[in-house]
């Protein structure tokens, strides 16, 4: 597995695993209808996330494995300036579910850390996320909840934060 800095022309990789990771870690979870939408709009959600990469708006890794983008993580600035102990967001972060459980996640996040200054770090996970344990075992602390809306249905999710991203906060566990 090499780990190398996301680049505009990686965003339809980026987006299939995107695709794949909402497909098998919310089905049943998220209404099948809203996942569909997910799917249908990943040219666009691409060509935008390719603009936010252009513009350093955005930045990220990318796992590759045999030539194959098989998981990313994308994070910048906290989007809502309400965490003023968590400056960093973690956008987003996924892997295929073939490649789950190699470490590709923990690589990547530690790759977001070490590039991050060691202001404090948030991640919005689903409540109902069975993968959001990663976070808890990496230290981060429940912040805060609030619900979202997901085609009709309200779902709740939780932020976990670490006032620091120094690596052994985040990486030691």
């Amino acid at each position: 597995m090499d780990i190398r800095v996301a680049k505009p022309d990686d965003v339809y990789g980026i987006a299939r695993v995107r695709v794949n990771g909402w497909r098998t870690t919310y089905r049943g979870i998220v209404p099948t209808e809203y996942l569909l939408k997910v799917s249908s709009g990943s040219i666009e959600w691409a060509e935008r996330l390719r603009t936010a990469l252009r513009r350093q708006e955005v930045a990220g890794f990318v796992a590759i494995v045999e030539d194959e983008i098989v998981g990313f993580v994308l994070y910048g600035e906290e989007r809502t300036g309400e965490y003023p102990n968590h400056t960093n967001e973690v956008y987003a972060i996924y892997i295929l579910e073939n490649h789950q459980g190699n470490g590709i996640g923990s690589a990547l996040l530690e790759h977001a850390v070490h590039s991050m200054c060691e202001a404090g770090l948030l991640i919005w996970a689903l409540e109902m996320n069975p993968f959001r344990t990663f976070y808890e075992r990496k230290q981060g602390q429940v912040i805060d909840q609030k619900d979202r809306e997901f085609g009709e249905l309200m779902l709740r999710e939780v932020a976990y934060g670490w006032e620091t991203t120094r690596h052994d906060s985040i990486m030691g566990a």
